[in-house]
């Protein structure tokens, strides 16, 4: 039986609806990034860019999620998870022209805009609204590594949970179990006992900590 398509004819405007909740476009922007853009749909298990392998694209999550992943030679580390209405790529690829460390791994039915980061750069060029959208897709990109990397290092595993979740509030129905664990950094069964600790905690556990009181 023929797969029916994931893309629908308003696709492509919700690309940019997308792209303009990180940085207002113009209408030549607009009209300049949709010339661009390619859309495709992933199954699950698809991968969109794998590790050790250059990555020259951005993408914009129109619907679905997904996972980033690297691997060693004894597991694979969950680095990133992620669903609707974001942007994602390698930074390694993009900014080191480098190959990517991770391999984005499709968790759900998915749709994406795919833009060619060369060609972004060359219309940022062109167009200061395009210029601005690049500026601060890459400044997000950073704020997030940071924001992950202060997390993994500096909170305790339940704090991390109770940061994510709060942030991503979908992600305990959308995100299997096994990864939200690889990404937080603990076992399965750890994160099990901490999801039935929060159960029988109030509302506010963990407020008491600045970094989680100014994400929350």
């Amino acid at each position: 039986m023929k797969k029916v398509s994931l893309i629908e004819p308003v696709t492509m405007e919700k690309v940019i609806a997308i792209c303009q909740q990180y940085a207002p476009l113009d209408e030549a922007g607009q009209q300049a990034l949709r010339g661009i853009i390619t859309l495709k749909e992933y199954r699950k298990n698809d991968y969109v860019f794998e590790q050790d392998q250059f990555c020259g694209d951005l993408f914009v999550i129109v619907k679905g999620s997904y996972r980033l992943f690297h691997k060693t030679a004894q597991k694979e580390h969950t680095t990133w998870l992620g669903y609707d209405s974001h942007i994602i790529s390698s930074l390694h690829s993009l900014l080191l022209n480098t190959p990517a460390r991770e391999t984005m791994h499709i968790l759900e039915e998915t749709v994406i805009g795919v833009i060619p980061y060369q060609e972004l750069l060359n219309l940022s060029r062109q167009y200061a609204s395009i210029d601005g959208l690049h500026r601060t897709i890459m400044s997000i990109f950073i704020m997030e590594m940071q924001e992950n990397l202060f997390a993994t290092r500096f909170m305790e595993a339940a704090d991390r949970y109770h940061y994510f979740t709060q942030k991503q509030p979908e992600a305990l129905q959308r995100i299997p179990l096994t990864y939200l664990a690889s990404f937080l950094g603990i076992t399965k069964e750890s994160l099990s006992r901490i999801r039935s600790g929060f159960r029988h905690r109030d509302a506010n556990f963990g407020l008491n900590n600045s970094y989680l009181r100014n994400a929350s």
